[in-house]
């Protein structure tokens, strides 16, 4: 196993873990975005990481 696809793994694993907490936002969770942001605003925040951390994991595997 090369370092880039390790690298690969934990940012699929990563960006799973942002849509379960874009999930949990958007099902009424209490979490600190919602400080500055509702919870629509707070849920597209984290999808967008989500999608930005998949396509780091598509760099690296491919």
């Amino acid at each position: 196993m090369d370092l880039r696809d390790l690298f690969g793994y934990l940012f699929i694993l990563a960006g799973l873990f942002q849509l379960l907490t874009a999930y949990l936002i958007f099902a009424g969770q209490q979490h600190y975005i919602l400080k500055v942001a509702n919870r629509k605003v707070g849920s597209i925040i984290y999808v967008i990481f989500a999608f930005a951390l998949f396509y780091l994991a598509y760099y690296f595997l491919v």
